[in-house]
Order: structure tokens, then sequence, then C-alpha cells
């Protein structure tokens, strides 16, 4: 029995033994599973933060970006609005208008004028007890949605554009505008804050945009009236961007004619300025416009379908086809706005005597003006005339009495035209000048004091005049041309600093080429060159104005003619004598601009029995603008408009188009 119970107590201990050891390794298991199920469960709510936080930072990231693409936006509508809308709404009769607004309140001029001319009225909001006007690009109940290519949301924004008077008029603070002495010209300045809003998802931001040279902090102007606010005050001169509102020169337009033409404009006739009528324009073909084109009437005289609605003729879909004008970059516009011819306060003759007065000067006035006549209330006879009599360093202009044979501008060391010998010097520039009956004076527009000489031939006896050159000829008479003869009529070239304005009460013949010594850069509005010519038929006579015209005699014009400056008829036309009866002769260019009563002749085309074009007359016309009559350079004394603009072309460093500063605002 001893023996049998020996072994199962053997086993036994063994068996127990096994069983205790079985039992921790399935403790440590279940602890090691344990471990890792935390391990895991810690790995996967770290990549949960972490994916978290990263959507965050991309929400955050975007949200950023949208609300700067949002300012963005508003920037280029504020840009557009003040740059094409303004100038576009500002139109006649704004002398007293400009002048309350200056004196109490220049903001709302922007909030006034500066909408598109599809609005019956404005969108902005004036907040008279803040002197500023708003704008907003969608709102928080209604914001401006962004999606994606597939239309899926991806955030949206609103943002609230806000223009303020800069205090740029020194000290005077009863005048918000600097206008010069008797001029009709308003400069103003401008600030301008941008707020944009955006929402994506569940992130939000705001960020603000601020014209250069703006010392006011965002938020703290944009929390408090702008009269009380001391960065009002201490903002220095200079800052802001710049609106200047001034009565239009003639010599701004590429074309403009302000009474009804029989002349078609056609295919080939290129026009890169603003062109007008105060009629309705005849298109025949496919003329090229590249700016602003206007007329007064609904309608436009098609060559193929009559008095047609241009947008029902030639839609802006339609690529072009039979009697559809191109348009490049610019559409045609009505316009009520009718420009008259140039009132007698902007008389050349008043102008060549170095004053500004209404009618016609009389005989004593003229005398009173030049040493070369003695004073008195006789007739003025016959003769060229330096007027020499006045206070100021600068201010005499050469006047005739009667018509003109020869007038020839050339340039002291330049073979063409050749000047005459005296006193000149390379360079200067030379104004022959020849009356029926051979006198001829020769003035040199040196800057210690026009010289004047008698010939031909020696043109040696020279006088200091003591004057500068003012920058007026006028002729009371016509400058004529001789059948035959080509040194008659007027010709000539300019020099670098030469600013003239022809005028001259009667025609005015050209026979040659009328250039400038170096041609200014097209498309160039800010091209520093100063040289520029006016070549202005006056009528004293007004309206009863016969013959007054711009002529060009084709019989004796050269080939591939040029002619530079801004051209004004505006009793006549600019034409070419003969265009439809001399040989072709190339083409016309004229670099700078012209406004006529009406749309004159250059040149035609000969057809057969059938209507097949086989030959063609006189000149092609080339039409090219002087892009910095787009501003207010414009030749000496040359008259204004009944019309104001706003335009932005000779306004340099332009704060409104610098990078603006930047700002992140706490969201509202």
């Amino acid at each position: 029995m001893k023996a049998m119970l020996r072994n199962p107590e053997r086993r036994g201990a063994a068996g127990w033994v096994g069983a205790a050891q079985e039992g921790v390794a399935m403790v440590s298991a279940m602890l090691a599973i344990f471990i890792m199920t935390v391990v895991v469960a810690a790995l996967a709510l770290a990549s949960m933060g972490e994916t978290g936080l990263s959507f965050d930072q991309s929400r955050s990231s975007q949200v950023m970006q949208l609300a700067e693409a949002g300012a963005y936006r508003a920037l280029a509508e504020l840009r557009r609005r003040v740059a094409v809308d303004l100038n576009q709404r500002i139109g006649p009769a704004m002398s007293a208008y400009l002048i309350a607004r200056c004196e109490r309140q220049a903001y709302r001029i922007i909030g006034d004028y500066a909408f598109p001319t599809s609005l019956a009225v404005t969108d902005w909001v004036e907040e008279v007890g803040n002197d500023r006007a708003l704008l907003r690009i969608g709102t928080q109940a209604s914001p401006i949605e962004v999606r994606d290519a597939a239309g899926t949301l991806l955030g949206s924004f609103y943002a609230t554009i806000y223009v303020r008077q800069a205090d740029n008029s020194g000290a005077d603070t009863t005048n918000l505008c600097d206008q010069p002495a008797g001029s009709d010209s308003y400069q103003m300045w401008f600030d301008s804050f941008i707020v944009s809003t955006a929402v994506t998802r569940n992130a939000q931001a705001t960020v603000c945009l601020k014209n250069t040279g703006n010392l006011a902090n965002c938020g703290s102007w944009l929390a408090a009236a702008n009269p009380g606010n001391p960065s009002w005050d201490s903002a220095p001169p200079g800052h802001g961007w710049q609106v200047l509102i001034r009565k239009a020169s003639y010599a701004r337009w590429a074309l403009m004619t302000l009474a009804t033409s029989t002349t078609w404009l056609i295919t080939g006739s290129n026009f890169p300025g603003p062109v007008h009528t105060n009629d309705r324009f005849s298109i025949w073909g496919n003329p090229t416009f590249y700016s602003t084109v206007t007329q007064v009437q609904n309608d436009v005289n098609f060559g193929s379908g009559g008095l047609q609605a241009d947008d029902n003729w030639c839609p802006p879909a339609h690529p072009g086809g039979t009697d559809c004008p191109v348009y490049n970059g610019s559409r045609m516009f009505r316009s009520p706005t009718t420009y008259q011819a140039p009132p007698g306060a902007d008389s050349p003759f008043w102008a060549v005597l170095d004053q500004m007065n209404t009618g016609v000067p009389t005989n004593a006035q003229i005398r009173g003006q030049t040493t070369d006549l003695p004073n008195g209330a006789a007739a003025i006879p016959a003769g060229i005339y330096f007027m020499d009599e006045c206070a100021n360093p600068t201010c005499g202009g050469i006047m005739v009495q009667g018509d003109v044979s020869n007038m020839v501008l050339c340039v002291a060391g330049l073979a063409s035209p050749p000047c005459p010998t005296g006193p000149g010097t390379n360079g200067l520039q030379h104004i022959v000048v020849t009356i029926p009956g051979g006198t001829t004076k020769m003035y040199v527009l040196n800057p210690g004091g026009v010289q004047e000489c008698s010939g031909p031939p020696a043109y040696s006896t020279c006088v200091n005049k003591g004057k500068g050159f003012n920058g007026v000829i006028y002729v009371n008479g016509s400058i004529t041309s001789s059948a035959g003869n080509p040194n008659t009529g007027l010709f000539g070239k300019l020099a670098q600093s030469s600013k003239i304005t022809i005028a001259a009460d009667g025609e005015i013949t050209i026979t040659n080429m009328l250039v400038y010594e170096y041609v200014p850069r097209v498309g160039d509005p800010l091209d520093p060159l100063p040289t520029v010519l006016g070549v202005y038929s006056w009528c004293s006579s007004a309206p009863t104005c016969p013959n007054r015209n711009v002529t060009v005699d084709g019989s004796l014009s050269p080939n591939d003619l040029h002619v530079y400056g801004s051209i004004l008829t505006p009793w006549g036309k600019f034409w070419v004598e003969g265009w439809d009866t001399i040989a072709d002769k190339g083409t016309f260019t004229v670099i700078g601009g012209t406004v006529q009563q009406d749309f004159g002749e250059f040149g035609g085309f000969l057809t057969d029995s059938f209507g097949n074009i086989i030959g063609y007359t006189g000149y092609g016309r080339d039409m090219i603008y002087d892009d910095r009559f787009l501003g207010s350079f414009a030749p000496p004394f040359f008259p204004l408009t009944n019309t104001y603009t706003a335009d932005r072309a000779n306004i340099r460093d332009d704060n409104l188009y610098d990078r603006p500063l930047w700002e992140e605002l706490a969201a509202p």
C-alpha cells in the first residue's frame, strides 16, 4: 500500500508545479496584450490628434489665403472704379460740385461718381459722421462663395472698401483739394482700407489692406471717426493715392468729330486712342478700336445694314464680318456729352499776347505787347511781330498780320529740312516765316532770349528780343501754298525741347513732312519726351467760318507723308486736297490726334464696272495715337473742352497701384 501511495504523491507534486507554470504564462500573455493594446491606442490617439492638427493648420492656411484673395478682389474693384468708372461719369458742369466737395467732403466724389455706368444709382454708402465712403463686396449674410472646378464649396468671403480724404492739403483745412489759381484742375488725395473676412468650415480669418504711406492702424482707424484720429493729422504730404479732375484738352482724343460726317471708318483704319463723335459713326468693313469709343446717337450707320444698334449688328461674341468694328479691349458706348467748339476765352489771338480774354484784341492791345510797333490805335500793318512787352521772362509769342506764304520749322545741325545760316547753335529750334512780298524773319529759340534775324539770304542782322518764346505762333490770316512750289506752306521739324502751337484765323496748308526730332514711344503715356506740336485752325467770327481747314496740298506733298501733333479744326476738317484725283501716294501717318468738325478725306479707291477695286488715290490713313495726350500733356495754350475728366494717365508713382500694406485683424 505504501508503494502504491508514494507514486501518486510524486505525480501530484510534479502536477502542481506544471499547473503553477501554466498560470504564470497566461498572466504574462494577458499583460503583454494589454500593454500592446495601450500602446496601439496611444499611437492611434496621437495619429488622430496629428491628423486633426494637420486639418486645422490646413484650414487656417486656406482661410487666410481666402481672406487675402477677397481683399485683393476688392482692391481690384476699387482700382477699376477709380480708373475707369469715375472717369466715365465725370462730365460737364462740374465746377460748382467740385468746389462744394473740396470745401467740405471731397470723399463724396468717390461715392457719387465711382460706380459702373450699368448702375442707375451709386452702391457706395457715405458715412458722413466718419467722413468716409464704403463699398461692400458681399456681406456676412450673403458672402461671395468660392468653389473648385467640380463645384465643391471651398469657403466664402465678404469685404468692405473704406475711402477717406488724405490730409495732403497742407495748412488749408477748409479746402480739401489743391486747385491752382485760375485753373479748372482739382487735385485730391485719398486713403483706402480694405477689410476682408473669409470662412472655411470651422475656420475664420480677417485681413486688412491699406495703401502705402497710410500711417493709420486698421483696427484703431476703423473704430474711430477720422477727424479725431491722430493719424489723420500726422500723415505726411504725399501719402495716399491721387485723383486729378480737370477739364480735358482737345488734344486728348485720337479722333473726334463735332458734326455729322459722311466719311466712313473702313478696314485698315486703326484708332489706338479715345474716339468720339457728337453724331454717329459710319462703319464700312472692319475698322479697329483700341480705346474708348463714344457717340451721342443711339445707332450706327453700317454700310450694308443702314442704321442699326451696334450690339445688334455686331454683338460682343461676333468674331467679325461684314461692317463690324474690331474692339481690342474696348466697346462702343452711348455718351450724352456733346463737345462744343472752343470758347472765345481760349483764343490763340489772346494767347500769342500771353493773355487770356474773350473776343478779339484791339489794335492798341496788340501794339502794347510788342516793341516792333509804336503804341496807339492805328491798324496793324502786314508783317511779322514778336510779342515781348511783358513783365515775365518768358512771354513772347510770334504774331503775323496777314497771310503766310511759307513757314518752316528746322533744327540747327540737322539736314532735313536745312536751317538757314545765322547765329543758331546746333540743336536749337529755328522758325522761319515768310509773308507775301518776300519779307522773311527767322527766330532762333535761344534760352538766353529769342534771336530775331532778318533775311534772306544771310540772316546776319539779328536782335536779341530779351524774352523767351511762350510757344504760340499766331497768324491773323492763312498759311497758304503756291501751285508747283514745294517751298510754300507749312512743314519742318521740332527740336527735342520744343513745344509749339501754330494757330491761324484761316486755312493752314501743309506741304511736306511735319515731324519731331525724336518720335514719342507708342503706347507710353508717361514718355518724358517734351516735344509737342499743335496745329489749330481758329475762327474769330464763329459760327460763320468758311474754309477753316487744315489742308494737305496733295499736289506738293511727298509719298508716305508724316505729320506729328494734335490737329484741331473745330470749324473745318483735316484732309488731303486732291484725295480723289491724285495718284496713290502710299500711307499718311499721323502720330498724335485730330479733332474736326467733319472727318476729312485722305484717299479713295477706283473700281471697274463690276465694282471691283482696281486702284487707289491719295493716301491710306495710319492714325497712331500719342498716348502722352491721355493726361494733361498738350500743346501750349491749347483750348480746353466743356467737360471734365479724371484719367490717371499722367499720375506718376501712383500709390493706388503700389503693393498695399497688410494687417491681420481679429475676426468680427
